[in-house]
């Protein structure tokens, strides 16, 4: 069954938000101007969200707000609608810090019921989008060429991939596997996009991708080797 068919069969509709909820949810999809899937996949993300226990996070009116805006990045990254990772913060007023947080704490949150898409799935494609809207974003602020930026995001997916056979946690933050992964693909490239740029352009600081960067690294140290040795 398809991602986007999985994510529909388990949503109520909005008619089962609140209307502060229901407000807040228009309004987003209103500025950003997205496409009726990715309406539904939010919808059915939050609802499905607020039933877990780190729904608890929804108590107050701001979290609220986080969240229900989170469910909609999420939804619109699965379903492949990039443009809203960029826009958030100017027609939405959320810093990107605070929405990469409320994202993390919703995707683990879907590892306590496996019922909307497998976890290491939802993961690895929210990675990729995320790479292709970096890839984007370099490509934007004159950092690559076009064709650079293709060669970046295919050989990061090739890294991506690599790292996940190899034994890549499931559960890491999947801004912080693009991150590492667009690191070292940038590095063998010997493109002129930096530490600074890459974190910022996955939504946080320079020291926050150090764990993850160094978690790729370790996995792919071997991979030139023994694709010397193999060829």
């Amino acid at each position: 069954m398809k991602t986007q068919e999985r994510i529909y069969n388990l949503s109520k509709g909005v008619e089962s938000l609140t209307k502060e909820e229901h407000g807040l949810f228009f309004d987003a999809m209103h500025r950003l101007g997205l496409p009726n899937e990715v309406k539904q996949a939010a919808v059915a993300l939050y609802l499905d969200f607020k039933t877990r226990p780190i729904g608890t996070y929804n108590a107050s009116r701001k979290n609220l707000k986080i969240f229900l805006l989170a469910s909609v990045s999420i939804a619109a990254k699965v379903t492949g609608d990039l443009r809203t990772d960029p826009e958030f913060e100017s027609k939405m007023f959320v810093s990107r810090e605070k929405l990469v947080d409320a994202e993390e704490r919703m995707i683990r949150s879907f590892g306590v019921q496996d019922s909307i898409i497998p976890i290491p799935e939802l993961v690895l494609q929210l990675t990729k989008r995320q790479m292709e809207s970096m890839g984007e974003s370099f490509a934007r602020q004159e950092l690559v060429t076009d064709n650079e930026k293709e060669e970046l995001v295919r050989l990061s997916y090739d890294y991506l991939d690599a790292a996940v056979e190899r034994g890549l946690d499931p559960m890491m933050s999947y801004r912080g596997r693009a991150a590492g992964v667009m690191l070292r693909a940038v590095r063998d490239l010997d493109l002129q996009v930096s530490r600074v740029d890459i974190a910022r352009a996955a939504g946080f600081d320079k020291g926050s991708m150090g764990v993850n960067a160094n978690a790729i690294e370790s996995l792919l140290k071997d991979l030139k080797s023994s694709e010397s040795n193999g060829s």
